[in-house]
């Protein structure tokens, strides 16, 4: 339900509901905090029904693509290659970069049969 229809319905709900009675012009001073943190945690359970609802719709749109296994290795392959620098970046690998891709370079060279120069 998007927020203009979810406006709408309230504003229908208290059309059918009929005149509210009037709040007192100045509420009692015990009342004011309760009635300000009941509305801020009734906006803050609001706000996180909204982000679920966006979120399941997002999942469900996802779900109906024709390409998902496609969409989820490369996702995975994505996620390998960020670990990778991560741990290049944090100094977790014990090699150096560049030794690392000059092996890996001779290997696709050896593999293709081509001596090295």
């Amino acid at each position: 339900m998007s927020q203009t229809e979810h406006e709408h319905s309230a504003q229908e709900r208290a059309q059918q509901e009929g005149p509210q009675q009037e709040r007192p012009a100045t509420p009692s001073p015990a009342a004011a905090p309760l009635e300000l943190l009941t509305l801020l945690a009734a906006g803050v359970a609001d706000l996180a029904l909204d982000q679920l609802r966006q979120s399941a719709d997002r999942a469900q749109q996802v779900m109906r693509r024709s390409d998902l296994r496609e969409l989820l290795t490369d996702g995975v392959v994505e996620l390998r290659k960020r670990g990778e620098l991560a741990t290049r970046r944090a100094g977790v690998g014990n090699e150096n970069y560049l030794e690392t891709m000059a092996r890996r370079a001779a290997e696709r060279v050896a593999a293709e049969g081509r001596p090295c120069a």
